[in-house]
């Protein structure tokens, strides 16, 4: 009987990682569909779990950039926000002028 559980606890503990991670539920369900047959499904699997690695690291890269983006304007804020306010002075004074 604990051999049973362990299993279902690993399987459990995938799922969870991978759904985590993004790895849709088709996909998964693929997955554990190979694995459970009874024929060798090895080369399946591995094309499979490639092909949820290289979603993955797409998401990670998009994430990536846009944390990038997001440090870049707050290491430079004050510089933006100087600009900014220095461009929005010049246009109340073209206005007040006219």
């Amino acid at each position: 009987m604990r051999a049973i559980d362990d299993r279902i606890i690993r399987r459990i503990n995938f799922v969870k990682t991978m759904r985590a991670a993004g790895m849709s539920i088709e996909a998964l369900k693929e997955y554990i569909r190979l694995f459970d047959a009874q024929e060798d499904n090895t080369a399946q699997q591995f094309k499979l779990l490639n092909e949820q690695i290289a979603i993955m690291e797409e998401k990670r890269d998009d994430l990536q950039t846009a944390i990038d983006h997001l440090r870049w304007k707050v290491d430079h804020y004050e510089d933006h926000m100087a600009v900014t306010e220095e461009e929005l002075r010049a246009v109340e004074k073209n206005r007040a002028d006219q």
